[in-house]
């Protein structure tokens, strides 16, 4: 999401490679991209062992039609904070470059200030919602139609500590929720507490915007937004070459790696997503799962009879997998180990899975 003239479908262009319309992005419906996440582990891993495929993790972006969220009319805002609502984390796009053939519509570059009016436009799409169900969640409370203990007495405690935080600019990711109150009002799919990573959109010089993503930090104050820079239009166009002359151009231009890179890494951060591996003849594949997530939890990733029917995990670590030279070797040096169903998954480990259905 961002601003009109941010560059946002140029942004997503060059996350996605594709090629979806710029510049005149305003339509109801999104562009949708599956991108699959770049990791020099799975690859490393895939040289090793030889495998038929190679699957990576993949991540999924929507670029939502439009700038402002309650922009458009009430249908057309409606379905843009319907799109957002269901989103796991928000990619702002916060124009950071300069154009004499596309002036920035407020006459300036000023990333601070385009900052502060996006969020303050989620901050008011979460107070709507808000007012409307408070009035009605207690009105139905004092009918008596919840008895003492229901969970919408709890509901409506939070929706009251939220709103006047919310009539005073603040987001709702600055309270400090316990999980059981984030899981009670996950249906609600606050935007302003959502984790957000900003993008600024930059000339070919992403170093020219390293003051503005100090400035965002310190403005944002929060270990849920994330801030980094790219050279949206100049990636679009690498994004558009060959391999061999993307790499070319690369080398070229001194850019040791694509913004995707860093773009996922922040997500993943932010997300608080780590990734573990399955290797073999068949396959070598990466998946995603929450840091410190069971051993079932990641079992059932993969298959949901896994989860059901689990007896142990053997688990070595990437690096002593790759050091030992294979899983044999790992054995041998007593590098690789069993764990059971509650083992708490760690970011780079590689898993054999033993079940029995």
């Amino acid at each position: 999401m961002g601003l009109p003239g941010a560059g946002k479908t140029t942004v997503f262009n060059a996350l996605a490679q594709q090629r979806a319309e710029v510049g005149s992005f305003g339509g109801a419906e999104a562009h949708r991209a599956v991108v699959r996440v770049p990791d020099d582990r799975l690859t490393r891993l895939s040289e090793m062992f030889h495998p038929r495929k190679t699957t990576p993790a993949e991540v999924r972006y929507v670029d939502v039609a439009g700038g402002m969220v309650a922009a458009g009319g009430e249908a057309k805002a409606a379905a843009r904070i319907g799109q957002l609502r269901t989103a796991d984390e928000l990619c702002h796009v916060v124009r950071a470059f300069e154009s004499d053939t596309h002036p920035h519509p407020r006459g300036s570059v000023d990333p601070r200030r385009d900052f502060d009016e996006m969020m303050a436009d989620l901050v008011l799409a979460d107070l709507s919602i808000v007012e409307k169900r408070v009035d009605r969640l207690d009105r139905e409370l004092r009918m008596g139609k919840a008895a003492p203990g229901n969970p919408q007495w709890r509901e409506l405690e939070l929706l009251k500590q939220f709103k006047p935080a919310l009539e005073d600019g603040r987001p709702i990711r600055e309270f400090d929720l316990a999980e059981s109150d984030r899981r009670l009002l996950r249906p609600y799919g606050f935007l302003s507490e959502k984790p957000m990573l900003v993008i600024l959109n930059t000339g070919d010089d992403v170093s020219s915007a390293r003051d503005a993503e100090e400035t965002i930090r310190a403005v944002a104050g929060d270990r849920a937004v994330g801030v980094t820079s790219l050279a949206g239009r100049l990636e679009m166009e690498l994004g558009e070459l060959d391999e061999t002359e993307r790499l070319e151009f690369m080398r070229d231009l001194g850019i040791e790696e694509l913004g995707l890179g860093r773009v996922v890494r922040l997500s993943y951060q932010l997300l608080d997503l780590v990734s573990f591996f399955t290797v073999g003849e068949d396959e070598c594949r990466a998946w995603t799962v929450g840091r410190a997530a069971p051993a079932t939890e990641a079992a059932a990733q993969i298959h949901s009879d896994i989860a059901r029917g689990f007896i142990r995990a053997e688990v070595v670590r990437y690096e002593d997998l790759v050091e030992s030279g294979g899983l044999v070797e790992a054995r041998k040096a007593g590098q690789l180990r069993s764990e059971g169903k509650t083992y708490p998954v760690q970011d780079g480990d590689v898993i054999n899975f033993l079940f029995n259905v």
